[in-house]
């Protein structure tokens, strides 16, 4: 459970930024300067001492000298349960790149448009890297995932802001529910386009989409319920675009647009799609061999919406609360979460089914309940678990939407990993083949990885002609793609 920070309040007309978070605290002068003192010292800084008249001149615009505002954030982040940075204290210009501060929606919105534009403006960077060998390996990104997370799980008991376009003198154009309803619409198009062909056929018309939204929400006025509404459907177009970066591997702009829509959904006040997105980035993380910070992610994603969420969506961050555990080699916990997903995906509820988690039905559940097990039966040495992994990869790939070819193809290339394990290798053969007709004209890289990983499983039963042609098809496919 996160821990719940001192609420904020507006700051007082005149108030330099110093002087708000130094209010907000609720330190005295004398206390500061001997935090300040305290921290020096542990930091290796014998020569820092301050004291109280010191924080007056502070507080009275003079500029400490460094290392003192770094010292001062890290005092203020750990008073008032923020991750604040010398910029926001008004010590340092603040860097339009960091996604550790969160100020607001007019922020965000300024912050989606800048990376939309250089999206749009500079086209794919993908991360160049050599093939993961697996699921526990590591992919090394800018993004510091410890100091990301604190910025995020205020979303679970902090209220949304004050929107910009709701003020009485807002400028701009009016906006109502058939703006919402127009980008809800375009999201349904994306979302479908990159399940069918993937990601790299449909990111920069989604980019393009999502520049558009951002403007019109950024420049136009709004009703108290329809900015709501707007922030809902800007949020789910971001997700959108940000899963579509991860699909051909662009992991820090995937990282960048996801967090950026978890914003824009905590301040919609829809605490589903903010969970919903924050699953998308713990499979993010989970895939960059984080599965510790994938972890988290749905840790806060349970608890944030521990009173509002939906069956299904609950039982969907069950079972990816199944999966980070089994990569991180708990197979009781696994376990434990495989029960609750099944469990609670059967419970009986009037509630509809939000759109952005209509793809979570029970094709969905077992596949990735069958990855799990799959894991299990690799560490652990269980041959059952592999045995339930084909059972339930087998209902995935019976009941899958026929149009969900990317989804299809992880199917196959799990149940034949899974088939190699119990020594299946005709079947695995066939699983294979069945992979490279589904997934061959999907672009994306994750299917792609998923080929490696298939032809790397295989290569203890080359021996077998059926499998050395097999892992020649999956290594060809996946050369023609880079």
């Amino acid at each position: 459970m996160p821990f719940e920070p001192i609420p904020e309040t507006p700051p007082r007309p005149g108030e330099s930024a110093f002087a708000y978070w130094f209010r907000i605290s609720g330190f005295t002068k004398k206390g500061l300067a001997a935090a300040v003192t305290e921290k020096a010292h542990a930091a290796g800084h014998p020569h820092i001492r301050t004291d109280g008249s010191r924080v007056r001149r502070w507080l009275g615009g003079e500029q400490p000298r460094p290392p003192v505002p770094d010292l001062l954030a890290a005092i203020f982040s750990a008073r008032c349960g923020r991750q604040l940075t010398a910029a926001d204290l008004g010590f340092a210009p603040a860097d339009p790149d960091d996604l550790t501060r969160y100020r607001g929606p007019a922020e965000l919105l300024a912050d989606l448009d800048r990376t939309t534009s250089s999206g749009l403006a500079h086209g794919p960077k993908p991360v160049r890297t050599a093939p993961p060998d697996g699921e526990h390996a590591r992919i090394d990104i800018p993004h510091q995932p410890e100091h990301l997370l604190p910025a995020l799980e205020t979303w679970a008991y902090a209220p949304p802001h004050v929107l910009p376009g709701t003020a009485a003198d807002a400028p701009g154009q009016r906006l109502g529910a058939s703006d919402a309803a127009r980008i809800a619409d375009y999201t349904r198009v994306f979302r479908t386009l990159d399940n069918q062909h993937g990601g790299g056929s449909t990111l920069h018309s989604a980019t393009g989409q999502l520049a558009w939204a951002t403007r019109i929400i950024r420049d136009g006025r709004y009703t108290e319920a329809a900015g709501r509404t707007l922030f809902r459907e800007l949020a789910d177009l971001a997700g959108c675009v940000g899963w579509m970066s991860h699909d051909v591997a662009q992991w820090p702009a995937a990282i960048r647009h996801l967090t950026l829509a978890v914003h824009a959904a905590r301040e919609s006040g829809d605490r589903n799609l903010t969970a919903h997105l924050l699953q998308c980035l713990a499979r993010i993380w989970g895939y960059l061999g984080r599965p510790d910070i994938a972890s988290d992610c749905i840790a806060l994603a349970l608890y944030g919406t521990r009173n509002s969420a939906h069956p299904v969506l609950r039982a969907g961050l069950h079972s990816l609360a199944a999966r980070f555990a089994s990569l991180q080699g708990d197979s009781s916990e696994a376990l434990r979460n495989v029960r609750h997903a099944q469990e609670i995906f059967a419970e009986e509820t009037p509630e509809p089914l939000p759109a952005y988690v209509a793809y979570l039905d029970h094709a969905e559940l077992s596949s990735t309940l069958g990855e799990v097990m799959l894991f299990l039966a690799r560490s652990s040495g269980h041959s059952q678990h592999a045995t339930t992994a084909v059972d339930l990869l087998n209902t995935a790939a019976t009941e899958r939407d026929p149009s969900r070819a990317r989804s299809r193809a992880f199917d196959a290339v799990a149940a034949a990993r899974a088939l190699f394990v119990i020594g299946d290798i005709d079947a695995a053969c066939h699983a294979g083949q069945q992979a490279l007709t589904v997934g061959a004209a999907v672009d994306s890289a994750r299917v792609r990885r998923r080929f490696l990983d298939l032809a790397r499983e295989a290569t203890p039963h080359q021996a077998v002609p059926a499998v050395r042609d097999l892992r020649t098809q999956l290594l060809t496919a996946t050369a023609h793609r880079e």
